[in-house]
Formats: C-alpha cells, sequence, structure tokens
C-alpha cells in the first residue's frame, strides 16, 4: 500500500506549514498543539531523540507504525499508522516532509496521503532547553470522506486519546 502511494500528492494544500508554529489552523481544518516536559537532561533528550528517530512516540495500546523501507528517516519516506478500533485496523498512509536535526531539537513534519482517513500535517518536536526536555506537538486535520465525517466525533476522541498517550509513551522513553 505505501509504495503504490510512493509518488501520490498530499491530500491538502498547506505542504511544510508546520514547520513554524501555527498561529491557527488553515481554513476548514483543526489545529491541536500540545505538549509537555518529559524529562530532564542530555540522556533524556537522546533517548527521546532515538524514539522519534524510530517513530516510536505512538502509543502501542491502540498503534502500530509500518515503514515502507529500512530508509533512515528523511523527507519522502513513507510510512502508515495501522490503528486498532473496534474490533478491525485501518491503515493510514503518511509521507515525511522535513526533519528537524539541531544539536537540542530534533523533529519531523509529515502529511497524509491518499487513503488516510484524515487530511493534514503532523510536527513532533523534542528539544533540550534549560536542561529540561519538552516533547511539542502541532497538527491541523479534517477528516476525508462521508465515513469518517459521519464518525468525527468518534474520531476526535481517539486524537484526544492520542494526545494523551503520546506524552506518556514519551515520558516512558525519557526515563
Amino acid at each position: 500500500m505505501l509504495r503504490r502511494r510512493a509518488d501520490a500528492p498530499f491530500t491538502y494544500r498547506h505542504v511544510g506549514a508546520t514547520a513554524a508554529d501555527l498561529p491557527a489552523a488553515p481554513a476548514g481544518f483543526l489545529l491541536d498543539r500540545y505538549g509537555a516536559v518529559v524529562g530532564e537532561g542530555r540522556p533524556a533528550f537522546e533517548r527521546c531523540r532515538a524514539a522519534l528517530e524510530r517513530i516510536d512516540n505512538y502509543p502501542r495500546s491502540f498503534t502500530r507504525i509500518v515503514h515502507a523501507d529500512d530508509a533512515e528517516l528523511a523527507p519522502g519516506s513513507l510510512f502508515g499508522t495501522v490503528v486498532q478500533h473496534f474490533g478491525f485496523a485501518s491503515a493510514h498512509p503518511c509521507r515525511l516532509i522535513y526533519v528537524v536535526d539541531e544539536p537540542d531539537r530534533f523533529g519531523f513534519g509529515f502529511g497524509t496521503l491518499p487513503g488516510h482517513a484524515e487530511s493534514g500535517e503532523e510536527r513532533f518536536l523534542v528539544r533540550l532547553e534549560s536542561g529540561r526536555v519538552h516533547y511539542d506537538v502541532q497538527a491541523f486535520s479534517r477528516p476525508v470522506g462521508l465515513l469518517p465525517r459521519l464518525g468525527a466525533p468518534i474520531t476526535r476522541s481517539f486524537q484526544l486519546r492520542f494526545q494523551r498517550e503520546t506524552l506518556e509513551t514519551m515520558k516512558s522513553h525519557a526515563r
């Protein structure tokens, strides 16, 4: 599925918008911005960085990441999020847009591809500031298609669950 979407266009126009802090979502999209201090010190930052390099910030309670290949995390890399819900799984293809790789900041932004239930972009970022490790997420999204639109309240509950659990996941990596 991922390889078939290697050259597919993103499902939205504002590609790369999450590279900067957004004051608001693009028209028609919902903006989510959240984060927390997840640890202290350079070793905790390096553990969180390594987790993001593996895209290991997703909660394992209901998500899995599938990579198109074993390539390094880089713009153009393909991956899919497999979500377990209501007794079945759904796959959501994505492509990396950019990587932030600085001594005290690491992260990446990705966008949705055709076949994803949502349209939009998300950025995951860890940063070391004043000895504290911050994990920040910024995303804009909207449902695609009739079923996701009808199920928007359910989809939103999964997004809110993801928010809580990704913070806990990164706290555990920091430890």
